[in-house]
């Protein structure tokens, strides 16, 4: 099977989601609430999304429409706050996912707004409201008439924790939406004219793909959901990543996130990362899972690695922390992988849902640490005694030496595949333990300093690997890959 494998990878650092500011302002200001049926484990729960943005008023036939300011707020009543409170959370941040229906002239094609949501405390009462900013596709009407945005499905992932800054178990709580019947869902009408008509300057960039791997292909007629201007060239913020083009499985992706480090005090931004696979051959395989009924597994394990400049590591990250507790600290960080990635992935089409489990070995290295603005020599050899690790669910490989991260596939009940798998990319959920430091200091042992700040369990994690460029294949019709064989998408971090 020709299939378009990922990878991603855990970090220990923080980062932000900033809107883009590369846009075109419309005329068209949208601000609209809808009701919608949310399937929480404990029940259908009814919640409020308001959904903003600013369309242009108007745009020519050929030239890109991206909406700009788009925000998605998520009111959560106390019925749905206390699915989260059960597991112990006292607050939550979340990742929206709104799919918009566009069409014109009886011709219909999709594009994903997702957006990230900074944590808000939770409480028995009074509900919990989460504003949602992050970058959406850009449509391109082919013909002159009225183009429509409709909302349409919508996903949450919160990623809830404890009053401690501990993982919830689960870490994560992924939670399809439904439009309430009767809802008036209709997001912007633009009028599209013929090409040279219109006064609407076509916008200088493109947003980011949808974290699916790209937009649907639409038939001819429709409009199109237009890839990232990106595609030439990757952007000046992502590192190199070339991929192997002599190996018709070998693929490249980048990768970025987050990860809630208990004992830190700030943030951190990541690095976009590269990381690269090899895909292994897949097995269909029919499992008796009771007494006369099957299942249909379609099973793959694939090697992969992290590459920057040559190096199996991540480009080192600028990361805050408080030492004793109320000293700030800034430092690099580097994670240095010391062994094989390893991804095993499981789609049970007969059951509706796939799992991608990704293992691989990482030690933690700090560098250029200043304390109030004081440089701190610690040395070159200053990193954790060994690998970051998770409890693995396997119990033959729970050896406590490697990251876990799980990456899951569902089909909805519109039969509709969402979440993360190899051909896509998506989120992954993890949580890991640091280890004690060790060889942190010239002259005196700081080791011990930065075991105290840093070292600790349940750090949650949340990685987003966007979609793969699969450069041993010369065919690239999803325009996943630059002409040199480097990945066009560079995924958002998600909380």
């Amino acid at each position: 099977m020709r299939g378009r494998g990922a990878v991603a990878v855990t970090t220990v650092v923080l980062a932000g989601i900033v809107p883009g500011a590369d846009v075109a302002l419309g005329d068209q200001q949208v601000s609209t609430e809808l009701a919608y049926s949310c399937a929480f484990p404990g029940g259908a729960r009814t919640v409020k999304v308001g959904v903003g943005a600013r369309f242009p008023d108007r745009a020519a036939a050929g030239a890109a429409i991206r909406p700009a300011e788009v925000s998605t707020s998520v009111t959560l009543p106390d019925a749905a706050v206390a699915e989260l409170t059960k597991l112990r959370a006292a607050r939550t941040g979340a990742t929206t996912r709104l799919t918009t229906e566009v069409a014109q002239n009886g011709a219909t094609a999709q594009a994903l707004w997702q957006g990230a949501a900074p944590s808000v405390p939770l409480a028995a009462t009074g509900g919990a409201t989460l504003k949602a900013t992050g970058e959406v596709s850009t449509i391109t009407a082919n013909s002159p008439g009225d183009l429509t945005m409709t909302a349409a499905a919508l996903t949450l992932d919160f990623s809830p924790v404890t009053a401690e800054g501990a993982a919830t178990d689960p870490a994560t709580l992924s939670v399809t939406c439904t439009l309430t019947p009767g809802e008036s869902a209709l997001l912007a009408k633009v009028p599209v004219t013929t090409a040279g008509s219109s006064p609407t300057p076509t916008p200088s960039t493109s947003a980011t793909d949808p974290p699916t791997g790209g937009p649907r292909q639409p038939s001819p007629s429709a409009p199109n959901v237009v890839p990232p201007k990106t595609q030439g060239a990757p952007p000046a913020t992502a590192p190199a990543c070339r991929g192997d083009t002599t190996n018709p499985l070998a693929l490249a992706a980048y990768t970025t996130g987050y990860s809630n480090v208990s004992k830190m005090a700030e943030a951190s931004l990541i690095p976009v990362f590269c990381a690269k696979v090899v895909q292994g051959p897949s097995q269909l395989k029919r499992i008796e899972v009771r007494p006369g009924v099957f299942e249909l597994h379609l099973l793959q394990t694939s090697v992969g690695r992290l590459d920057h400049q040559g190096r199996a590591q991540t480009p080192p990250g600028p990361a805050t922390l408080l030492t004793f507790g109320f000293m700030p600290t800034t430092a690099t960080m580097t994670l240095e992988e010391t062994g094989p990635m390893i991804i095993d992935s499981d789609l049970n089409n007969t059951a509706g849902h796939g799992e991608t489990y990704i293992r691989i070995p990482l030690t933690l290295r700090i560098s250029d640490v200043k304390v109030n603005g004081t440089p701190l020599d610690v040395g070159p050899n200053c990193r954790t005694n060994g690998s970051l690790y998770s409890d693995d669910p396997v119990p033959a490989k729970n050896t406590k030496d490697h990251v876990v991260l799980l990456g899951r596939l569902k089909k909805g009940t519109d039969t509709v595949w969402r979440g993360y798998s190899l051909s896509r990319g998506g989120p992954l959920d993890g949580s890991v333990t640091i280890p004690p430091f060790t060889g942190c200091g010239v002259g005196e042992d700081l080791s011990p300093l930065f075991t105290a700040s840093v070292s600790g369990p349940a750090n949650t994690v949340k990685q987003n690997q966007g979609a793969p460029c699969a450069s041993g294949i010369p065919d690239d019709p999803a325009k996943l890959c630059t002409p040199d064989k480097q990945p066009t998408n560079v995924p958002l971090p998600l909380r």
